[in-house]
């Protein structure tokens, strides 16, 4: 399973756009739930940290490997997304947020012109060694 589909960066608009097209055999499907399938809320927020992560590494003035989830603030799932649907995350930087290696970001995800998704998180920067070592420095 490739998550998400497409990541879009727009450096210029500072936003990223993900996507992730739900197919009907899809493995995580399975068990979520029998009888009326639908994505997880948890893969929905992937998608979004993943797009912010791509966006922060695009616009970062020093170089990182990439950023990973820090804090959640917010997740709301107002909308099923079903089998064949595409979920469409745009998630932008909170400008002014940026602190002791990490920063806010803003997502939104949506299937078609319905809102699936709302989310509030802070991403913290993964330096090269880091990534690398394979554990958090200082940890």
């Amino acid at each position: 399973m490739t998550l998400p589909d497409v990541i879009r960066v727009d450096a210029l608009a500072r936003a990223a756009e993900g996507s992730l097209r739900v197919e009907t055999d899809a493995s995580y499907l399975k068990d979520h739930f029998p009888g009326a399938p639908m994505l997880p809320g948890l893969l929905m927020l992937e998608v979004a940290v993943r797009a912010a992560a791509a966006l922060w590494t695009a616009l970062a003035s020093e170089p990182m490997a990439g950023a990973v989830l820090d804090h959640l603030e917010r997740l709301q799932v107002v909308r099923r997304v079903t089998p064949g649907e595409t979920l469409v995350v745009s998630a932008r930087a909170i400008e002014g947020t940026e602190e002791k290696g990490g920063k806010w970001f803003a997502a939104v995800g949506s299937v078609g012109d319905e809102t699936a998704v709302r989310a509030r998180f802070r991403l913290r920067a993964v330096q090269a060694e880091e990534s690398s070592s394979g554990g958090h420095q200082g940890e």
